[in-house]
């Protein structure tokens, strides 16, 4: 039950945290670890699930990471390193802990600008792994994503997948369906130091939200 806790599918309304193909510094946190390696620098986010429970945060400098959870009575902390290789390669590696104890090895490519590949699995006794792909066949104006996760146990495979859609810099809005269409919807806005999203659960009946800081610039539409 606390595996399936750990990894289910839960929404983060930050686009790039659902897929494993996609996510870069502080956001890696909790789904992929090698995109600690990936445009490296110091941030922190947060998100919370309006009317449940569950927060979620995390924070890397260079190459490290940590992170925590709160679901419910449940506290999960994870700490992390990733590392790029030259070339299209990073590579990651956290163990969460708390009222779980598991160990997780990442992988990221990112052979050019429009295909991008990741891959997360357990280590030891448990069995649960992640993989996927996004196409961004115009750059980053939209992205399109598919996520495959197995858990090994108990032999269950379950998919997701999604769309983002940036008609201008710093604004873009998503969409993020499960097998049985379960969806989500929500909405991102740089500020170029600070990143706010929100996302409605439809099936929840559920909203929540989420904030970034950032030492590095993001693309936005806000003048300097």
């Amino acid at each position: 039950m606390i595996l399936l806790l750990t990894f289910g599918f839960l929404i983060s309304p930050f686009y790039d945290a659902n897929f494993t193909s996609l996510p870069a510094r502080s956001v890696s946190l909790f789904s992929n670890p090698a995109g600690l390696g990936v445009n490296t620098g110091a941030e922190a986010f947060a998100t919370y699930y309006l009317d449940s429970d569950i927060i979620t945060t995390g924070a890397s400098m260079g190459n490290l990471g940590f992170g925590y959870r709160k679901n419910d009575t449940l506290d999960f902390y994870q700490v992390g390193v990733g590392y790029k290789l030259p070339g299209a390669f990073s590579f990651g590696y956290s163990y969460e802990f708390g009222d779980t104890s598991i160990h997780l090895l990442g992988v990221e490519c990112r052979p050019n600008g429009q295909f991008l590949l990741g891959y997360k699995t357990t280590l030891g006794e448990t069995n649960y792994m992640f993989g996927g792909i996004s196409i961004l066949p115009y750059g980053d104006y939209i992205t399109l994503s598919l996520e495959l996760e197995y858990e090994g146990n108990d032999s269950i495979f379950t998919f997701h997948y999604g769309a983002r859609i940036k008609p201008y810099k710093g604004m873009s809005a998503c969409f993020i369906a499960d097998e049985d269409f379960y969806w989500h919807a929500g909405i991102e806005i740089s500020l170029g130091y600070a990143k706010i999203c929100g996302m409605y659960s439809y099936e929840e009946e559920k909203f929540s939200a989420g904030l970034l800081i950032s030492a590095q610039r993001y693309e936005t539409f806000v003048s300097q």
